[in-house]
């Protein structure tokens, strides 16, 4: 009677045994295969940074060593672009923060820094234009008038900025656009109505995801010459409350 009772016990104790050896082998497996997978795609990646990728990655960055010199950028500018450039090399090209210095740098060599177009310099053609678009408003033309007289005589930009106020509807915008077409310049405008981010105007931190540069920053590079006519629209509708002043923010940015 005992050994049966030993023996059930030992049946017992050899059955717990097996399913715990059934569970330990199914775990091995996984982890296995698991750690294998692991192992084969990093030993993948290595190779493929080793043939292709680190060609590629210098190659670009030479690419873009020639651009940023050839941009003949101001001299900080140029250095500043330089030290981003040589950061990116040393970054891994699975780091986020890769992306970002690609995109600045990108932004960088966009911009432009010394293409200029060439402006209408008879005063007479540049009346005649902004008569063929608007019919009276005397004196607001007569000031535009002797904005670009004083500019044509002196060969220099007036340090001033025109202001046009009006309800909406009787030609602001629109003026602008003859000014432009009467200079023969670039147009570009920038609606600020409901803007309340301060952001939106100087600039965001580099360090946040999807980072842009302000408004006026990419007026220019839509620009793409040093001298377009650009136009600020709505100003008077800049948002303001507790969060941030956008209108401060656009006095820094104009005032230099």
């Amino acid at each position: 009677k005992r050994l049966t009772y030993l023996l059930e016990d030992i049946e017992k104790e050899k059955y717990m045994t097996q399913i715990e050896n059934e569970i330990n082998m199914a775990v091995k497996k996984n982890i296995d295969e698991n750690q294998k997978e692991y192992y084969l795609r990093e030993k993948m990646r290595a190779i493929q940074e080793e043939l292709g990728d680190k060609a590629k990655k210098e190659s670009e960055i030479d690419e873009l060593k020639e651009r940023i010199l050839a941009k003949k950028m101001p001299p900080q500018i140029e250095e500043k672009a330089l030290y981003e450039l040589s950061r990116y090399q040393t970054l891994p090209a699975s780091s986020g923060e890769s992306g970002v210095i690609r995109t600045y740098l990108d932004f960088l060599l966009d911009l432009p820094w010394n293409e200029v177009s060439e402006d209408e310099i008879d005063i007479k053609k540049a009346e005649q234009a902004l008569d063929s678009t608007h019919y009276g408003l005397e004196k607001v033309k007569e000031r535009i008038i002797e904005y670009l007289a004083v500019k044509i005589l002196t060969g220099k930009n007036p340090q001033t900025i025109l202001c046009l106020v009006g309800p909406p509807g009787v030609g602001k915008t629109s003026l602008a656009q003859s000014i432009a077409k009467a200079l023969g310049r670039n147009f570009v405008k920038q609606s600020l109505g409901g803007v309340k981010d301060e952001s939106e105007i100087r600039g965001h931190r580099r360090t946040y995801l999807g980072a842009l540069p302000g408004r006026i920053l990419q007026g220019m590079k839509k620009a793409k010459v040093v001298n377009p006519v650009f136009l600020l629209d709505e100003v008077d509708k800049l948002g303001f409350d507790y969060k941030g002043d956008p209108s401060a923010a656009l006095l820094e940015v104009l005032d230099p």
